[in-house]
């Protein structure tokens, strides 16, 4: 990808111009859910385990490289095929993946654990039957784990590069990066001929438990349209279910379920993403600089809102003005206390999100209500095309009982005492940092 002429740089969004024509957007949300403080140095990792464990060439099993990086990689397997429509394309990746992972069945436990993940919930759990999930393998020399342990960065390579280390309040950590994203896209279209690419959805399973999620959406703006096109890339780690210890500062914050897997951290992380990548919402939460929202930032709301995007947040603070307002005024949604709840997009003030809380700015296992409208609308519109057209009252009929269980599941899977609205959010893990 050749950049021409102007590149601008924000908070939320990365703008290309490429050609001095052609606005090419891509939307960064990155965001830390928990600290390295719940990870070993991974050099000393499952001490009772690894050390143990020898390769072939007597080294520690941590230290191991690809012998083959060519056999299994780039091959591409249909996991779940569509039922109704045309099919709506996933694609799941995967970085510092090895080639003894892929033989010996690791990623596709990964790639099989990811759809249960994402369908685990409404409405995708309710959409399930429209998506087409794709797997494609790409063999690392290295696996991203090793990231902190190689002092001559030759030695570590990746397929995708979507690990780097940043030094942060004087720790360094592992964060994801964007990596090569001409490549992850490249890998993606092995498994899709004849298939749009911008009606893809890129998961990349990042093969390190020590990080937070990031997304990026390559997107073309199109005024005047009320659903989200282009594709978008979701970067999940794989994170381990977590129980917490006795002198983890989130000791009293988080219980999950270890037999759950829609109630674990990975789970989150990947629906928290692919509301991003997929529906192109917004974060809900306050960022650390908790300033008011800039007027440049009115202005990117205001043109990404014509695009279909961003919609789950709002400049209006009467909520009759909002994209929610029909739903607000409809006493069969009056359970999930619609409003305008000031807070969002990491600003504190000037902006507004329709619900106290939900999976865009907690770890709630629950999108709101416009959410879900949006995760439908981009839905239908893949799996119909132009022939479909938005119903309010059909949207209702498939959404609302579903969506009344799934936010009473959700209340009852928190095990503490403190009310609903009070909720572990992705702006408190980063302060726990």
């Amino acid at each position: 990808m050749v950049i021409s002429h102007f590149l601008a740089i924000s908070l939320q969004s990365l703008s290309l111009m490429l050609n001095n024509s052609t606005l090419f957007n891509m939307k960064i949300w990155y965001k830390f859910l928990f600290l390295p403080v719940l990870i070993l140095a991974l050099a000393g990792c499952s001490k009772d385990d690894d050390d143990d464990v020898k390769n072939e060439d007597n080294t520690p099993y941590y230290l191991y490289h690809s012998k083959d990086l060519t056999t299994d990689d780039g091959k591409v397997t249909l996991l779940q095929k569509h039922k109704i429509g045309k099919g709506i394309p996933i694609v799941i990746l995967g970085d510092g993946f090895q080639d003894r992972d892929i033989k010996n069945g690791i990623f596709r436990d990964a790639t099989t654990s990811t759809i249960e993940a994402l369908f685990s919930i409404h409405p995708l759990k309710s959409l399930r039957d429209y998506f087409d999930v794709y797997e494609v393998t790409a063999v690392s020399y290295s696996s991203t784990n090793l990231i902190y342990m190689v002092e001559d960065s030759t030695n570590y390579q990746t397929a995708f590069s979507t690990m780097e280390l940043n030094e942060d309040s004087g720790v360094t950590v592992a964060q994801i990066s964007t990596g090569k994203a001409s490549k992850i896209s490249e890998y993606a279209k092995k498994a899709l001929k004849g298939i749009n690419l911008d009606d893809v959805t890129i998961i990349m399973l990042v093969n390190n438990s020590d990080t937070g999620g990031l997304t990026i959406s390559l997107t073309y703006y199109n005024e005047d349209r009320d659903i989200p096109t282009g594709c978008g890339i979701a970067y999940v780690p794989l994170q381990d279910i977590i129980k917490f210890n006795d002198d983890s500062p989130l000791k009293n914050i988080l219980t999950y379920d270890y037999d759950d897997i829609s109630q674990t951290i990975f789970a989150n992380t990947l629906l928290h993403e692919f509301g991003h990548a997929f529906a192109k919402l917004a974060d809900e939460y306050v960022g650390k600089n908790t300033e008011e929202i800039t007027e440049n930032y009115k202005g990117y709301l205001t043109l990404t809102h014509k695009s279909g995007h961003d919609k789950n947040v709002s400049i209006e603070s009467d909520v009759t003005k909002t994209d929610w307002a029909d739903f607000a005024a409809d006493s069969r949604y009056d359970f999930e206390n619609l409003g305008c709840y000031e807070g969002g997009a990491y600003y504190a003030t000037g902006i507004y999100r329709p619900t106290e809380n939900s999976i865009m700015r907690c770890t709630n296992n629950y999108f709101n209500v416009i959410s879900r409208v949006m995760i439908y609308k981009r839905s239908m519109d893949i799996a119909y095309g132009n022939s479909w057209k938005f119903d309010y009252e059909d949207f209702v009929k498939f959404d609302l009982e579903k969506a009344k269980a799934a936010y009473q599941e959700d209340k009852k899977r928190y095990n503490y005492s403190k009310r609903f609205s009070d909720q572990p959010c992705f702006e408190k893990m980063e302060r726990l940092r």
